[in-house]
């Protein structure tokens, strides 16, 4: 079933997200430029809008920029599937063989999903930043607690400073864009302004990105390994917190159904593998909604990662110019200069953010779980977890 939000979805899909991942907690915070081999920005915390294409539309593929970004990769292997039509997009009459398309057949390929081990919970938000992040920030800050963010690249072009906040606080960047009804050339647009945005903002270069709604499809994803992304999904409707669904269904209410899903997999001795959720930095009643459900996860001992930390990833972001971007033998250090940052994202979500996806294994019930979303144009989709360039 698809989203009821039908505002909240467009919002979503007009704009693009980044997916920013906190770095496992043992890591301490990284200063831009301070350790070895950390980015060094020229103004860390501001970007020239002009150098960027309109937020409010999918951004053109016949620039100089783009046909470079389109010259440097090989796209003459992608499958050839049908485009899917709607934002969100709706689920195909029929879908053939070999589309694995993870929103309406729970096919994730090799997408992750989870955190490999049990009691570990893989901590995400998608479609920031916003004025709401800060608070959350100064929260996860205060319990020693690093997550993963999807950043939308219109809210990265428009609060720059925040994004520089996350990578300072240790957190792990990503993206977040919808993607399954664009062309291969308009993907490519869309995940590279919005890794722009945060390599000029932060001197990094993501590698993990979330499809927004999940929207994820094999066509998707062979571009997507073409330009060296992880793509990262959630659990299901399980670990959906469904935050994006406020105020059409009660805070209270949505505490509620994420505790219950929380003791049940608590309750379980024979968990073998952890969880991802999704959770949105959409406003200051979903970042309260983060700050209730997060020590009720500590107090059923559950121990609350980023998903580069959850996967043991020491090296989250890209290397650049063959140096490896590795945030130092202790993760200290951040990323070199023009480091790529990527996300990943697995099943679709099934909540209703629009392009900033979330992702979620059981999504039928909802195409739209997001994590930032919209269109930096540079669009993004809620739930999918892919870069958009599109602004809200």
């Amino acid at each position: 079933m698809l989203p009821v939000l039908l505002s909240t979805i467009a919002l979503l899909l007009s704009s693009s997200s980044v997916l920013v991942q906190a770095i496992p907690a043992a890591e301490a915070a990284v200063s831009i430029g301070a350790a070895p081999g950390a980015p060094s920005p020229s103004s860390p915390g501001t970007i020239n809008m002009s150098d960027y294409p309109s937020p409010s539309a999918i951004p053109p593929t016949d620039s100089d920029q783009v046909k470079k970004w389109l010259s440097e990769i090989d796209l003459s292997g992608a499958p050839s599937i049908p485009h899917n039509v709607g934002e969100p997009p709706s689920c195909p009459a029929k879908i053939e063989p070999g589309v694995c398309y993870w929103t309406c057949e729970d096919c994730a390929a090799d997408d992750v999903v989870d955190c490999p081990d049990p009691n570990h919970w893989g901590l995400t938000f998608d479609d920031g930043p916003t004025p709401a992040t800060p608070d959350l920030l100064d929260f996860l800050k205060a319990q020693s607690i690093k997550a993963t963010f999807f950043l939308i690249g219109g809210n990265v072009i428009k609060y720059p400073k925040t994004v520089v906040d996350e990578v300072q606080a240790g957190h792990h960047l990503a993206s977040h864009t919808a993607l399954t009804t664009l062309t291969n050339e308009q993907i490519v647009a869309e995940i590279k302004w919005t890794e722009k945005a945060i390599e000029e903002a932060t001197g990094y270069r993501v590698r993990y990105m979330r499809p927004p709604y999940g929207d994820i499809d094999n066509r998707v994803r062979y571009v997507l390994r073409q330009l060296g992304y992880t793509v990262v999904d959630w659990g299901g409707d399980t670990f959906d917190s469904e935050d994006w669904k406020i105020p059409q269904v009660s805070e209270t209410k949505v505490v509620s159904d994420f505790q219950a899903s929380i003791t049940t997999y608590s309750q379980n001795l024979t968990n073998s593998r952890g969880f991802i959720s999704l959770e949105h930095d959409l406003t200051s009643v979903t970042v309260g909604v983060a700050k209730t459900l997060i020590p009720f996860g500590l107090q059923k001992n559950l121990t609350i990662l980023s998903v580069a930390e959850c996967l043991k990833d020491a090296t989250p972001y890209k290397a650049v110019n063959g140096v490896p971007m590795v945030p130092g033998s202790v993760n200290t250090t951040a990323p070199a200069n023009g480091t790529t940052i990527v996300t990943n994202s697995g099943s679709p979500a099934s909540s209703g953010s629009g392009q900033d996806g979330l992702d979620l294994k059981n999504h039928k019930s909802s195409l739209a779980a997001h994590t930032i979303e919209g269109r930096f144009l540079w669009v993004t989709a809620a739930a999918a977890g892919a870069f958009l360039y599109t602004m809200l």
